[in-house]
């Protein structure tokens, strides 16, 4: 793949090499070991991420189930239907959340990203850290034109996340999602450009 090219699902990077590093945070895509670990975090944090999180990671009890989903996640990374990472802290070890970039069209080329942070790390902002990392890698190797987001309008940590990793709101659907608990709120999208991002990482001098 030149540069300039775009990234197609021929031409992802092997998931199990690949490791993404910020500051703080290690992110890789899951491994088979990750099972019991997978799982245990799911148990742990499943009334934090209910709602968020589809209804086949909800029936998720054993650490087979969780290898299970890593096996999953591995053919939608070779079909370049989704590219999901975990995020680790450095010093710690300890696993903090995931990101995951998915819905491409490799036509634009665009994708989505969306991620979460575990309900003990919350408020520290490694979701703000993780995604930048994961955005990063969408605009550099991946070579997408644009990458979108989106959340409910009640979600407000993450339309700050949104807001503080650059995108612009581009738009509100109107009661346009129903949430677990039957209520049914609007929905914000979001949008960050190539473009948008190369200037707010290369800024260049400051006006005399």
């Amino acid at each position: 793949m030149t540069e300039s090219s775009p990234a197609t699902p021929t031409c992802l990077p092997d998931r199990n090499a690949l490791v993404l590093e910020s500051a703080r945070l290690l992110l890789r895509p899951y491994r088979p070991v990750d099972g019991r670990m997978y799982a245990a975090m799911h148990a742990e944090n499943r009334a934090h991420l209910r709602e968020f999180l589809p209804d086949v990671l909800g029936h998720m009890r054993t650490a087979e189930d969780a290898e299970a989903q890593i096996q999953r996640m591995d053919r939608q990374w070779r079909a370049g239907e989704a590219l999901i990472f975990g995020a680790w802290e450095r010093g710690s070890a300890s696993y903090v959340g995931e990101v995951y970039l998915a819905n491409a069209d490799w036509h634009v080329p665009s994708i989505e990203i969306g991620y979460f942070v575990v309900a003990g790390r919350t408020g520290q902002g490694f979701a703000s850290e993780a995604g930048g990392t994961v955005i990063r890698f969408a605009f550099e190797f991946l070579r997408v034109s644009r990458i979108d987001l989106q959340c409910t309008a009640d979600n407000q940590a993450s339309a700050r996340v949104a807001e503080r990793l650059g995108f612009l709101l581009e738009g509100r659907q109107r009661l346009r999602h129903r949430k677990r608990d039957s209520s049914v709120v609007d929905r914000l999208w979001y949008g960050l450009l190539r473009s948008e991002w190369e200037q707010a990482m290369n800024p260049g001098p400051a006006p005399a």
